[in-house]
């Protein structure tokens, strides 16, 4: 095994929903940035996880989230050869937001070119093992297949989605007793719709149930939607695996095995049992499960659920959230919370984004500060994003300033995410 030594200013532990971004925008401003991603690509959840739209850039008032995301999003659809969506054009009876949709090889290859451009320096199959601070530095060592890394860097934001980094440096983490289940993206194809009959289905669906064909999560949220709703989306995003636990490899595992058990389960009752399905297929799964929530950062401050239903307005926030709560759950499935007014928009502060007692580190993405019931809206894939620019910009001005990023004033990190096109907060 060969060891590399770098220095950089910045490391981006993860190239998830909020790493990519966090990297671009750090990038942009200047300073020396590496992303340590343990995944093949780029945008994480995004792209290897399957979720291929990111939500929400609207609401039905205007722009929730813009900026470095919306950019990456309307730069895919150009090369994509489709038009940008006007959100103006929909009607949102359903729900106020406005669900995007990226191609996601495209996506994935342009958000890794942006990085490129601004000089990120990208290391994929790679996994962050030890930390250290060596005065105003941080040493991180780091593995892949035949390389040991040791990288020297001003600061750190930990974008892995579970608090990797934080809990490496023995900082304190929050972990919910009953997480919201995870997930393995898939998608069949060459359903007959016009053979469905939405009361039929329902039918052959129950009874599978009760025979002990189907299990329990097969299909998540049987108490919001008939199971016709599952075959009019292919089955995309339509599984649950409980306890989904995805913060170590063992459970990883765990969740990839299960995650399969069940596709293939509900894909052979599909194909076997129901009519316009015999031609069905499975055109694409994910590489690998998803989990909803493990090991939250405890920050300078924990976002509750009063905070977000309420739309607190945060002396020092740094960007927005959008006005839902999205709570998974084994025993009902899955509950939507709308906020009472859409007038109502939940911020993220700095300081949750701050691990407790620390310098010269934060976190963005799933990592966040909040309790169970504020993080189910606030894990929204644009507003990781939006998190994950805010903190690019916070470690770049820590860096360009010689101080630590905790010591910078949001207003800043908020004028300088707003001049790379973020919404005014």
């Amino acid at each position: 095994m060969k060891t590399i030594n770098e220095t950089v200013d910045v490391v981006i532990a993860g190239g998830g929903t909020a790493g990519h971004i966090a990297a671009i925008q750090a990038g942009r401003l200047g300073v020396k940035t590496s992303v340590i991603e343990a995944g093949t690509m780029l945008g994480g959840t995004m792209t290897a996880g399957g979720v291929y739209m990111p939500n929400h850039f609207f609401n039905t008032k205007g722009a929730v989230v813009q900026g470095i995301p919306w950019e990456l999003y309307a730069k895919s659809k150009q090369i994509e050869g489709l038009p940008v969506p006007d959100h103006r054009k929909r009607r949102p009876m359903e729900t106020p937001g406005y669900y995007s949709y990226i191609n996601v090889p495209i996506y994935a290859a342009l958000a890794e070119e942006e990085a490129l451009k601004a000089d990120v320096v990208l290391h994929y199959h790679e996994f962050i093992a030890e930390i250290q601070a060596v005065g105003d530095w941080w040493e991180i060592i780091s593995f892949g297949r035949g390389v040991k890394r040791v990288t020297k860097a001003k600061e750190i934001i930990d974008c892995s989605g579970d608090s990797d980094a934080v809990r490496i440096l023995g900082l304190k983490v929050l972990k919910s007793k009953v997480s919201q289940p995870g997930t393995l993206q898939y998608k069949i194809e060459g359903i007959e719709h016009e053979q469905i009959w939405k009361e039929e289905v329902q039918k052959i669906y129950e009874e599978a149930m009760e025979s002990g064909i189907l299990q329990k999560g097969d299909w998540a949220y049987p108490n919001l939607e008939p199971f016709q709703y599952y075959l009019a989306h292919g089955g995309h995003n339509a599984t649950h695996i409980y306890d989904a636990d995805t913060s170590d490899a063992d459970g990883q595992t765990r969740a990839n095995i299960e995650g399969k058990e069940r596709m293939l389960r509900i894909f052979k009752f599909v194909r076997e049992s129901i009519p316009g399905c015999e031609r069905a297929t499975l055109k694409m799964m994910a590489p690998y499960a998803l989990a909803r929530e493990t090991y939250h950062t405890l920050g300078e401050y924990m976002i509750e659920g009063e905070d977000f239903l309420k739309a607190t307005d945060f002396e020092d926030k740094v960007c927005n959230a959008f006005n839902y709560i999205d709570m998974h759950s084994q025993e009902t499935g899955c509950e939507v919370q709308f906020l009472e007014s859409e007038d109502l928009l939940p911020k993220v502060p700095f300081r949750a984004l701050i691990p407790k007692d620390s310098r010269r580190i934060t976190v963005a993405g799933r990592n966040v500060s909040a309790s169970r019931v504020a993080f189910a809206g606030i894990r929204a894939q644009c507003t990781c994003m939006a998190m994950g620019q805010a903190m690019g910009a916070a470690a770049a001005l820590a860096v360009q300033r010689g101080v630590a990023s905790r010591e910078i004033d949001s207003r800043d990190i908020v004028a300088v995410t707003v001049e790379h096109g973020a919404v005014p907060v």
